[in-house]
């Protein structure tokens, strides 16, 4: 898909299955970055996918180990995201299916249940091909959940018949600079449920908030209460990439991020289908939680 950018916002071009600009900078020792992609038709099964699907995570954690790095964070470009599978299940409630499998036999299901896995994102895209990459490194990093959601590795089977398998952020030990929380996708999400839904102004505000709360968590801080002013938490972003299904919200992402973030933050704005089809807006990114001490 096309990226679209509001006049005024500093950002690099990139079509919606590239890897956010940000990770350049992780590509060399001791990270490394992982990818691997399959053609997914519309006519291909349900079986099939999964199976495909299960495939390509085999194939990244055969080269992460051969490597001997560890996966701290997955991206996955989805073909088709939302098609209807039959039993109430689309492709992503497949996805979700086939890397609870591959988690599982990789990480061990004790392991992964806890919450020692990396975090991610998984989003919409044209075309046939789906696409999954990784960012591995020597530490294996530590996670770090939002106390206003439920894990997605504990969602319920409203979610389908597999939870999602990820982190919603990763703290590693990144050099001279401090720790990097490295943050998956973020949304209108509190427990387990989307909220305000068709409001885009009071979903951006509670993913705005969700991004607030990782870094709190991250920095062993109280969280920020309803209503709080949220920019000395987000002026912690470096970088972030806000996945929108829906251009005409343009104007109102631009005053968003002008609002909110850091005038040095570094933005990149993608139209993708997200994971549930009424969310507007998926926020992902790269924050630095030591400078809540400055």
């Amino acid at each position: 898909m096309s990226v679209f950018t509001p006049e005024g916002i500093r950002e690099l071009p990139h079509d919606a299955t590239s890897l956010p600009a940000w990770v350049q900078r992780f590509s060399a020792p001791p990270f490394c970055v992982v990818s691997t992609q399959f053609e997914a038709p519309p006519t291909m099964s349900r079986e099939a996918f999964e199976a495909r699907v299960t495939e390509a995570y085999r194939t990244v954690f055969a080269q992460v180990e051969r490597q001997a790095v560890r996966p701290v964070r997955f991206w996955a470009f989805i073909p088709g995201i939302h098609m209807d599978l039959g039993d109430d299940i689309d492709r992503y409630k497949a996805f979700n299916a086939a890397r609870y499998g591959a988690f599982a036999a990789h990480f061990g299901q004790s392991t992964f249940l806890g919450g020692s896995i990396p975090t991610a994102s998984a989003v919409g895209v044209d075309g046939p091909v789906f696409q999954l990459h990784c960012l591995a490194t020597t530490e294996p990093g530590r996670p770090v959940e939002n106390p206003r959601q439920v894990p997605a590795y504990q969602y319920s089977r409203r979610f389908g018949p597999l939870p999602p398998c990820f982190a919603r952020a990763t703290l590693l030990a990144a050099g001279d600079d401090g720790p990097v929380l490295l943050v998956g996708g973020t949304a209108s999400i509190v427990g387990e449920d989307s909220v305000h839904d068709d409001d885009f102004p009071r979903q951006a505000h509670e993913t705005l908030l969700n991004l607030a709360s990782l870094v709190a968590s991250a920095a062993g801080r109280p969280l920020p209460a309803p209503g709080s002013d949220l920019r000395p938490l987000l002026a912690c972003y470096e970088e972030i990439r806000i996945y929108c299904p829906q251009p005409r919200v343009r104007d109102q992402l631009t005053g968003l991020v002008r609002a909110s973030f850091a005038e040095a933050c570094r933005v990149e704005m993608v139209r993708a289908l997200l994971c549930r089809a009424e969310l507007l807006i998926e926020i992902e990114g790269l924050a630095r939680p030591s400078r809540l001490r400055a």
